[in-house]
């Protein structure tokens, strides 16, 4: 059984690192939102209600612009050595490593009727799959693209599970324990998160607004990385997060209706240590700024930016803008 299933970049509209939590991790919050820019996954599942986890494969396809997007072609300016260099030259994994491979392996094991030994037509006790996946989203970007994928993994999976009559184990809790983005990108559009990010309020989505996304070749910035530089303190009770709840009330009562509206909005707090660490992103930044961003900020924590343009023609003129200069560049639409 063959199915496909688009996994869309998101965009952090407010970031805020409240504090670290007893577990290690951070407690934020946020309002995300979906954009067009996204990979393809191609999913080959069993003609059976018998699936092996161990016996998959996971082939990276050749990265394609999303039809209709402007987007840059390789660069021949790289950026000198550094511990954040990687970004989508990095390599990534086909293995049991990669995300898509770990969320086939959690939906089999958590599955209410085994799956691996399943009985089946064909007498088989548990068949193999294959992944085909369409690369768009530049890797340690910020832009969430491989919780994406694992997401998009678990949805194409239960609508294979709903072909056999098969029961459901609990996606959200799944993608939950996947990562902190997985289960933000199980409905996609727009959300409050809090916690590590698995706890979504559903917000009323954005107006079509048009962006350009765009960051340099060869850099990326690693998660852990970037939380220490914000050397944040143990959480305490009712942190508060300011910038989330103004953005969350704006959209809950319809306020913004056009970019000016949201401009003032934005927020990142990953913005001013990641800029003055990663000088790059600094100059990035300037120039995005210089060429009519109504507003920047860093997508998650970097490396990619998100410029708030004014209409399609400003965000595709601005795109080609940034190409010229040598960045990794793309239009993109809140969807």
């Amino acid at each position: 059984m063959r199915l496909e299933g688009n996994a869309p970049a998101k965009i952090n509209l407010t970031l805020e690192v409240l504090g670290r939590r007893e577990d290690g991790y951070h407690e934020i919050a946020s309002v995300m939102h979906t954009l067009s820019l996204c990979d393809t996954l191609i999913l080959h599942l069993p003609d059976a209600p018998a699936l092996d986890a161990a016996q998959g494969q996971i082939s990276i396809g050749a990265h394609q612009p999303h039809p209709g997007s402007v987007e840059g072609e390789a660069s021949h300016h790289r950026p000198p050595s550094t511990p954040w260099e990687g970004g989508e030259d990095a390599t990534i994994p086909a293995d049991s490593r990669n995300l898509i491979w770990k969320a086939v392996e959690a939906f089999v094991r958590n599955s209410p009727r085994p799956l691996s030994h399943a009985p089946c037509e064909r007498g088989t006790e548990g068949e193999g799959w294959c992944a085909t996946l369409i690369k768009r989203i530049p890797a340690q970007a910020g832009l969430g693209g491989g919780s994406s994928d694992a997401a998009t993994t678990l949805k194409l999976l239960a609508a294979w599970a709903a072909q056999w009559g098969i029961p459901l184990p609990d996606l959200h809790a799944l993608a939950a324990n996947l990562g902190a983005d997985v289960a933000f990108f199980l409905n996609g559009s727009c959300a409050c998160a809090r916690g590590k990010g698995e706890i979504l309020e559903p917000l009323p989505a954005l107006p079509p607004l048009w962006w350009v996304i765009a960051k340099p070749y060869g850099v990326g910035v690693p998660t852990g990385w970037a939380y220490a530089q914000l050397k944040r303190n143990a959480l305490e009770p009712d942190a508060p997060a300011p910038h989330t709840e103004r953005l969350r009330y704006a959209l809950q009562h319809g306020a913004i209706r056009a970019p000016h509206h949201l401009a003032p909005l934005l927020h990142n707090d990953f913005d001013k240590p990641i800029l003055n660490g990663i000088p790059v992103l600094r100059t990035l930044r300037q120039q995005m700024e210089h060429a009519g961003a109504l507003q920047v900020l860093l997508c998650g924590s970097g490396a990619a930016q998100a410029a708030l343009c004014e209409s399609q023609p400003h965000a595709e003129s601005l795109a080609r803008t940034l190409i010229q200069q040598g960045y990794w560049a793309i239009a993109a639409q809140a969807i």
